[in-house]
């Protein structure tokens, strides 16, 4: 069945209007549970409270008119207000004129509070820096509340009257004479509309909080709530309540404060004495300042290009200004949207200031986080990596039959192919394996762990052990690892570079024997079927000075491996002179002494001061 026209079509009094959709006035009805600063035991502590932002709209109308009349007429130096019993009262030492409007033929007290489109806000000629600019906001608490009283005097005559039943009745003005000048606005809400059944502990404290907001930003303004003084000295004061240290800067229209925020990015703002909570261009004005200073002092120094977002969430701001002719996002003024070009004021931040900033907890918070996302997208890199590392083939890998079986099986590692060819022949297939590698050995000790694994050698050689860097060595799929360097220079760095590679990741290696090094001859003297074998040059030299009859030997400099004889090959795979490899306590900082990025402490031990050892070697044989 189709609505009649008249259901269809219908016009609605102001009233009826905001009854309707209250939501177009004073905002949201419907209780909300958001995170909220509130005052407790002189700081401001986020809490977690259910309240009714409609509800609170109403209250906050009424003490807007006194703070802006404040702020035209300086005279007005105090506001009391009291709630008891679910009513409130509103009082300040400012009057309202008791007088008839001409055009309109009403008292203009009556006029301002019962009208949705009335005030003295409405000429544009002026600079306002009072937040009120549509006269809707007082009205509208009255529409909200079961009875509503106006008492005003101005200093000749006094006004009263009252209102009920959401504006639906009111009582004929009472005109007076008076002396002392005051304006008090009593009403008691209609909490139904609101969902409520009455006054609650949470709208109190969101209430408190709203004056703790009105005396920081209007100092000179004194604010009692049921006897209880609210004052601060100065903004500062005010904001060091949310965090300290806090870097501040005032100026005759602009009050900025700047700290560290550990819960991302935090602004408190505020557009002539009225809180802002979703910020608005003021506070974009004060942010650009701050993160592109930040920004670009911090790629200077550290060479680090920040983006402003990832700065922001280590900042705390507090702006405070006044703005002429502010324009909001909506009637609850929750967002400032003048454009920066139309403030009427402005503040440039100083670089002293910003410098405190730079020099505080807040860079090194940037710094740390920058750390820890690195490390988040290395560890990423390694998980990825370390995944494809199982599909990875090691093409040069001799692979014993039973590898797997710790307690039986070998992995040789030799420094090329021509040293690993001769292996294949002299090896015990079942038990005994082999990894040549293709020359010197990367030192990993200041590489990133992405940035090791992603080397194609590192993969190979991880493939060929079972292992995976970030893991434990569960799966080493061979029982010892021997290191068959050749015995000259460039063989001892390689064997150096693969035990801080072993020792960087998988120290325990250390601790169970399993890193062997193999000893290899370095000279050979043959007289006959005698042969002797040199595993170092002072060894060697030692022997040569009790010859009396050096000519009668055959002396053989073995360059590497591939120099050696098939029978003394034989012999060092089938029956390989091992050492092995332990560690003290010592063990890691040795291995940072020689392979890190610090030179000094390689000086010092090639120059022969004292380095603790770390390595131990045992000469005791696998076989």
């Amino acid at each position: 069945m189709s609505k009649s026209l008249e259901k269809r079509y219908q016009k609605l009094t102001d009233v009826e209007h905001v009854l309707l959709r209250p939501g177009m006035y004073v905002g949201s009805i419907v209780p909300q549970t958001e995170e909220h600063y509130l005052p407790n035991g002189g700081k401001f502590e986020l809490t977690s409270i259910t309240y009714n932002p409609g509800f609170l709209k109403i209250f906050d109308e009424i003490i807007s008119n006194s703070v802006d009349e404040h702020k035209r007429n300086p005279k007005l130096t105090w506001v009391d207000i009291k709630i008891e019993d679910g009513k409130f009262s509103v009082k300040d030492n400012g009057g309202i004129p008791v007088e008839i409007h001409k055009e309109h033929k009403q008292y203009i007290p009556e006029m301002i509070f019962s009208n949705l489109k009335a005030g003295s806000n409405f000429d544009d000629s002026e600079d306002r820096i009072v937040v009120g600019t549509n006269g809707v906001g007082s009205t509208l608490t009255n529409i909200f509340s079961k009875e509503f009283t106006v008492s005003t005097c101005d200093g000749k005559k006094r006004f009263i009257q009252t209102y009920k039943n959401n504006m639906g009745e009111r009582t004929k003005p009472k005109i007076t004479k008076g002396k002392v000048k005051h304006t008090e606005i009593s009403f008691h809400p209609d909490y139904e509309r609101f969902g409520m059944k009455g006054m609650d502990t949470a709208s109190l404290l969101m209430i408190k909080k709203r004056l703790c907001d009105i005396a920081a930003t209007t100092p000179s303004l004194h604010i009692t709530l049921n006897g209880e003084k609210i004052k601060y000295r100065s903004f500062k004061q005010y904001a060091e309540q949310y965090t300290t240290p806090i870097f501040f800067e005032k100026s005759k229209h602009w009050d900025i404060g700047i700290g560290h925020s550990d819960r991302g990015y935090q602004a408190i703002s505020f557009v002539n004495a009225v809180e802002t909570k979703d910020g608005g261009t003021h506070v974009n004005y004060v942010y650009w300042q701050v993160v592109n200073w930040l920004r670009g002092a911090i790629k200077r120094k550290y060479r680090v290009d920040v983006k402003p977002s990832e700065i922001a969430n280590h900042l705390f701001l507090f702006v405070n200004c006044t703005i002429i002719n502010p324009a909001f996002s909506s009637q609850t003024k929750e967002k400032l949207i003048t454009t920066t070009t139309e403030f009427g004021t402005a503040h440039e931040l100083s670089d002293r200031v910003i410098r405190q900033v730079f020099n505080s907890e807040v860079i090194q918070s940037i710094l740390d986080w920058i750390e820890r996302k690195k490390a988040a997208e290395e560890r990423a890199k390694l998980r990825k990596l370390n995944k494809n590392l199982d599909k990875s083939k090691v093409v040069k890998l001799i692979d014993a039959k039973k590898r797997g079986n710790r307690d039986k099986c070998t992995l040789a590692i030799f420094e090329g192919d021509s040293a690993s060819s001769a292996f294949r022949r002299y090896r015990d297939p079942q038990t005994q394996g082999a990894f040549p590698l293709r020359g010197k050995f990367v030192n990993v000790r200041e590489m990133s762990d992405a940035k090791v694994v992603q080397n194609k050698e590192v993969q190979s050689l991880m493939a060929a052990m079972g292992l995976k860097i970030g893991h434990e060595p569960e799966n080493l799929r061979y029982g010892k690892i021997l290191l068959y360097t050749d015995a000259d220079v460039d063989g001892n760095s390689i064997a150096a570079l693969l035990i801080n590679f072993l020792g960087k990741y998988w120290p325990e290696l250390f601790e169970q024997g399993v890193v062997c090094k193999v000893d290899t001859p370095l000279m050979v003297a043959k007289q006959g079927k005698k042969t002797l074998e040199f595993y170092s040059d002072e060894e060697y030299k030692e022997w040569e000075e009790k010859q009396t009859n050096l000519k009668k030997w055959n002396i053989e400099y073995k360059k590497g491996l591939a120099a050696l004889e098939d029978a003394e090959y034989r012999e060092i795979i089938r029956h390989p002179r091992t050492f092995v490899l332990t560690k003290d306590n010592n063990f890691i900082q040795t291995l940072k002494i020689w392979f890190g990025n610090d030179s000094e402490p390689r000086k010092k031990k090639i120059l022969g001061e004292s380095v603790e050892k770390d390595i131990k070697i045992s000469n005791k044989s696998l076989f």
